[in-house]
């Protein structure tokens, strides 16, 4: 596997603070942790989440945005490879950085996301002066990303190698992509402008298919040297333009962000195995396990999937549902609470293990509405937060949460 991918870092920092959030163990930051397995230079794991923030502070492009490296997650957007033949590995193969101009969208609203969270750190840390500076540096990728990422609909999704657009309304195919759409309005990049509205209606409008969103569109129909291994697939499958399982989640998160539920919950529904068996002879795979991709409208046979047990879809389709549609958040200081889930529900019930208690917790939602909570009760007690606090007792408690 070649390296260079220049979203790696930030999974760290998103790696971390899960583990925090979810433990309460400090500790783990003091942990000495080699690089390359060298002990010889190891060095704190808050170290490394700092070396980490500022790999895509010191890798920024032309117009302040990241640049890619050899890709970003999307490892078949090989922006500065130039192979000539198509069919060899573009993980291994050539990977031209002097000079390239490009730059990826996704890694910039990934880096706002988590660089956010790293400041949050640092001030759990009282380490004041790292999270002025880490803040400073997160509210410049924004403004970068105001000013050069927004093709007028949506979030473009990189500049290549030449400094020219990527996923934006001029490009004759790949207008628009789910990766930068995603992330970007994850991060709320524009959200009082209307940014994040107007990207996830054209995510709405151009990618969203009967099956699922698809990655890009319109497909790519010939090979285009400067973008890369994306573009040697058959125009619906894989990375050019198939329903690509494992990133449809930062879609119903970022609509979560928007307090759009119902969307949320659509977008969940159309590559949920548990919903899927009234299409199973199409759809081909195991009925219950997420499929790395599925065709997409471009394809020979729309809505049959392909390499099941691949990639970290059932991860993030998890994390999705469980922690921005229903809400139910580890935190630092206790359990947050805040669902988005479809209007037509009536409520739900969850049962949560949290640092050594059990919350037994009944969402109810007599307004019918998806986001939003009119009261909370712990055991019966008004509590006017939610952020149920940690009670590390042993011990069950009921928590009522009213939406309204």
């Amino acid at each position: 596997m070649g390296g260079g991918f220049n979203d790696d870092p930030m999974w760290l920092i998103l790696g971390t603070i899960s583990y925090i959030k979810e433990s309460g163990d400090f500790t783990i930051l003091d942990e000495m942790v080699p690089f390359d397995n060298d002990m010889s230079v190891a060095r704190s794991l808050f170290d490394h989440l700092t070396v980490s923030f500022d790999h895509v502070v010191n890798n920024l492009g032309p117009h302040g945005l990241p640049l890619i490296g050899r890709a970003d997650w999307n490892d078949c957007l090989n922006l500065n490879c130039f192979s000539n033949d198509p069919n060899e590995s573009f993980q291994t193969t050539e990977n031209k950085m002097e000079g390239t101009q490009a730059e990826s969208l996704m890694i910039a609203g990934l880096f706002v996301v988590y660089g956010r969270d790293y400041t949050e750190l640092c001030l759990k840390l009282d380490k004041t002066e790292e999270a002025a500076r880490a803040q400073k540096e997160v509210d410049s990728m924004i403004s970068a990303i105001k000013q050069h990422g927004w093709d007028g609909a949506w979030f473009l999704r990189a500049y290549d190698y030449y400094g020219r657009k990527i996923g934006s309304n001029e490009n004759e195919e790949g207008k628009i992509f789910i990766e930068s759409n995603g992330w970007c309005t994850m991060a709320g990049i524009g959200m009082e402008e209307g940014l994040c509205e107007k990207a996830l209606d054209s995510v709405k409008e151009r990618i969203d298919t009967e099956f699922g969103i698809v990655l890009n569109n319109p497909a790519f129909t010939k090979y285009y040297i400067e973008y890369g291994e994306i573009s040697s697939y058959p125009a619906g499958y894989k990375e050019n333009a198939g329903v690509f399982c494992h990133n449809n989640p930062w879609i119903m998160i970022g609509e979560t962000v928007l307090g759009r539920g119902d969307q949320a919950w659509e977008y969940y529904k159309k590559i949920c195995p548990s919903y899927l068996e009234d299409i199973s002879e199409l759809h081909k795979t195991e009925p219950y396990v997420y499929a790395q991709m599925v065709a997409g409208k471009d394809s020979f046979k729309p809505g049959e999937a392909k390499n099941s047990w691949l990639t970290g879809t059932a991860s993030w389709n998890f994390y999705a549902i469980s922690q921005f549609i229903l809400g139910i958040q580890p935190d630092y200081d206790g359990l947050k609470v805040d669902p988005c889930i479809p209007s037509k529900w009536d409520g739900f019930e969850i049962t949560r293990k949290f640092r050594g208690s059990t919350y037994l917790i009944k969402v109810e939602n007599p307004n019918h509405v998806s986001k939003g909570i009119k009261r909370v009760l712990i055991d019966g007690n008004i509590y006017q937060s939610k952020v149920l606090p940690i009670f590390n007792d042993g011990k069950t408690h009921h928590i009522l949460v009213e939406l309204g």
